[in-house]
């Protein structure tokens, strides 16, 4: 099973990819609220305000993994940098794909997040729609 899942002919890489992102939304908003926001008061509200993040990164993280895969975007990168690695003939490499897609979907995320679980501003002044981050 595991050798047919990461075969390119039976799973292309951006199907890998969604698969593999929905099961980390739940991990990674744990760790996002114990780490950057502080767990909130009701958790699993926070989770259903987080879930449209994390699908609106996962869309993002796959449209942008089948792109860079079609257009051999690690092939070219390699190319530029002059590097080739005779081990691997005839394999294709996605090592700058997935440091690209990584950065891409992680400052999206990192964003989206700061607007969904910043607390409402309560100086009581402003037009009520503005948020700061709560320390």
């Amino acid at each position: 099973m595991v050798e047919s899942f990461a075969n390119h002919e039976t799973f292309p890489a951006s199907r890998i990819y969604s698969i593999l992102y929905c099961c980390w939304i739940p991990i990674g908003h744990a760790i996002t609220c114990s780490t950057v926001f502080g767990w909130p008061k009701q958790y699993f509200n926070s989770l259903m305000s987080n879930v449209p993040i994390g699908l609106a990164a996962m869309s993002i993280g796959t449209f942008l993994t089948g792109y860079l895969d079609r257009i051999h975007f690690d092939h070219k990168v390699e190319a530029f940098f002059g590097q080739s690695h005779p081990y691997y003939e005839g394999e294709t490499g996605e090592f700058y794909s997935s440091l690209v897609v990584t950065v891409v979907t992680g400052i999206f995320s990192y964003l989206a997040s700061s607007y969904v679980n910043a607390s409402p501003a309560s100086d009581g002044g402003g037009t009520g729609g503005e948020y700061k981050k709560e320390l």
